[in-house]
């Protein structure tokens, strides 16, 4: 028997009552009591005690949207977040190269022209030649649908039939720059495998750890990473088999293998508390970065643009009725008006296929959604997969003005609207970046009122709330007897600093009763 016990601070439960206890005993993997110090000292038999000394708990944070592998690629190879401007980027990528066999891929991950100095706009072929001649260079932008590429790597990567994706000069020449499924080749090109994979997966656990993180819901990419099986599940699979997963995993499984998960009647929830299937993930549109995202009107820096539906409605109709047939829920990305339309008329299409009664089918992203998708959402029980870190985007200058003018900077990320609605909101990170902290001090402290949440309604999102979108409200998401037990300890009481959430340390990250992160002295 092991036991650990918490005392002396402000547990909070997040169950119905909200209750705010002193302590909180965790013993063989599950929550054994919550309540005064003096009484679940009582209940404890032979617990490791950790004194709080005032500082506050919450259950552990659910990721609801992320792409884990991800996270510990950006740990092995170039992390482009913080560049400061277009030359900071390329010097990076030039160290890399500096350490790298010639041959090989040079990468890097989430840059962000929008944040540099006017005028450095995206990365091209011209400035990944400059990096290296010896390598194939690739940066993926921090949306993940886009990515430029040096001569090399498009010299390697296979572009046959996603020409269109393939951006072009003036002169017809590729500049560099691929969306979509172009960039979803330069992805199945340069995807770790085997050795690797476990690599990034255990660099990607103990990031998680760090901030907190102790379940995900791994959602798959628009691309396939190889036609036969995927890399990220034999990860999965083969950490779980070891006994070294370390974070409790839901995974949804790309669509190209919807017909398999169906043919062998694999519902959603099947696995165990480490490692369960979620169902199937399925892309509409692109993204606002690539101007891929599909829209009313245009886009105001290219007029003659309104997005893409990267998959056709028949073929969303066709693959939702897949996945009904086994009772599989399905998790879609949509973030323009007219994709989220496109998404829930095709699962009204299908919700009496199901035999039970509550699919929880989810919209994915959700970030120009009308007020009549909204009530729509809340008619037909849908869940709002939202991701509030979106929101460092949305100011003056952002993403959202910058590429559908200034009107849409109140108009994207309603999280107020839904949940006044009463559509079941659910918080990740899709991974730019991962940290819930800074996700719900975000939603906090957003510019505009349709945007803006309470301290109580952004931490549910990623708790509560967030088990209720995989199916696991039953089991975590709250800190109350019976549940599992995954805790995260604070350094800092957000609802007495709302206006710096970002700025809160975790302290200690508990998964299934046993510290995996911080000191407990």
């Amino acid at each position: 028997m092991t036991e650990l016990l918490l005392r002396g601070g402000a547990v909070h439960a997040f169950d119905d009552d909200r209750t705010v206890a002193e302590a909180v005993l965790f013993r063989d993997g599950r929550v054994a009591a919550v309540g005064g110090t003096e009484t679940v000292e009582a209940a404890a038999i032979d617990p490791r005690v950790v004194d709080l000394d005032g500082r506050t708990v919450f259950p552990g944070f659910n990721d609801a949207h992320t792409h884990l592998l991800s996270v510990g690629i950006d740990r092995l190879e170039t992390d482009l977040a913080d560049a400061a401007d277009r030359a900071d980027a390329l010097s990076m990528l030039r160290e890399n190269a500096a350490t790298t066999d010639p041959g090989e891929w040079v990468l890097g991950y989430n840059f962000d022209e929008t944040t540099w100095p006017d005028g450095d706009g995206h990365l091209t072929r011209a400035d990944l030649d400059a990096v290296s001649d010896d390598h194939p260079v690739a940066a993926m932008r921090v949306d993940g649908h886009a990515a430029a590429v040096n001569g090399l790597a498009l010299d390697r990567v296979d572009l046959d039939g996603v020409e269109r994706d393939v951006k072009r000069g003036d002169d017809g020449d590729p500049t560099g720059v691929l969306v979509e499924d172009a960039a979803g080749r330069v992805k199945q090109a340069t995807y770790p495998r085997g050795e690797k994979a476990r690599r990034a997966l255990a660099a990607a656990t103990e990031r998680a750890h760090e901030l907190g993180v102790t379940s995900v819901q791994n959602m798959s990419g628009l691309t396939a990473p190889q036609e036969f099986g995927s890399p990220i599940h034999a990860a999965f699979f083969g950490a779980w088999r070891d006994g070294d997963l370390g974070l409790r995993v839901t995974f949804y499984v790309h669509s190209g293998k919807a017909e398999s998960l169906s043919d062998l009647e694999i519902a959603s929830g099947f696995g165990d508390d480490w490692l369960r299937i979620g169902g199937l993930k399925t892309f509409s549109d692109g993204s606002l970065g690539a101007r891929t995202g599909k829209i009313s009107g245009t886009y105001v820096d290219d007029s003659d643009n309104d997005g893409t539906m990267v998959t056709t409605e028949s073929e969303l109709r066709e693959l939702f009725r897949t996945a009904a047939r086994a009772d599989q829920q399905i998790a879609t990305h949509a973030l323009g008006d007219v994709a989220i339309d496109t998404v829930l008329d095709c699962y009204e299409a299908v919700l009496d296929d199901y035999r039970v009664p509550d699919p929880r089918l989810r919209v994915e992203h959700l970030e120009l959604a009308t007020d009549a998708a909204i009530a729509r959402m809340a008619e037909l029980g849908i869940v709002a997969s939202m991701q509030p870190n979106f929101l460092q985007w949305a100011g003056e200058g952002g993403i959202y003005e910058s590429v559908l003018g200034s009107e849409a900077r109140g108009a994207n990320n309603r999280f107020r609207s839904v949940t006044d609605a009463g559509v079941p909101l659910a918080f990740g990170s899709d991974t730019m970046p991962i940290g819930p902290l800074r996700g719900i001090h975000h939603a906090v402290n957003a510019p505009h009122d349709a945007q803006r949440l309470s301290v109580d309604e952004a931490i549910a999102a990623y708790t509560r709330d967030a088990a209720y979108a995989e199916f696991t409200e039953d089991e975590k998401g709250t800190l109350e007897p019976g549940k599992l037990a995954d805790a995260v300890v604070l350094d800092a009481d957000p609802f007495a600093e709302p206006a710096s959430i970002a700025d809160i340390d975790i302290d200690i990250t508990i998964v299934d009763g046993e510290i995996a992160h911080g000191d407990p002295s």
